[in-house]
């Protein structure tokens, strides 16, 4: 049987650097960061992705972006965030765990978050 990370994290099995919790979703640094601040946001719930959660969390999930923002805006001057997910292996997800990266950003930080598209029609 194969272990889930975040489970094991959402269990204090795994250790993590949490710097929010809610009700449904926990947030914590993830081992290789992408940017200063790179931060996941994982249900707490085991749900493969997005479509398997319950529309119910909705609310919570924007109080803990939310509650990121306002905590890397005062930590770090962060201005804005990208908010990033991938639901299912056609879509790159590697952790089958519903979860999002948050990425602050800074105001000329020269990180580009979107993919290069080219060759879709």
């Amino acid at each position: 049987m194969n272990t889930c990370v975040f489970c094991s994290i959402v269990a204090r099995e795994e250790s993590a650097v949490v710097v929010h919790e809610s009700a449904e979703f926990i947030c914590f640094l993830p081992l290789l960061r992408e940017v200063p601040g790179h931060t996941i946001i994982a249900s707490k719930s085991h749900y493969e992705s997005m479509l398997d959660a319950p529309t119910s969390v909705g609310s919570d999930f924007v109080g803990a972006c939310q509650h990121l923002a306002n905590y890397y805006r005062q930590s770090s001057n962060a201005v804005a965030f990208n908010l990033l997910s991938a639901n299912d292996d056609a879509a790159q997800q590697s952790v089958m765990h519903w979860h999002f990266h948050f990425l602050p950003r800074h105001s000329n930080d020269s990180i580009s978050a979107w993919p290069s598209l080219s060759g879709v029609s």
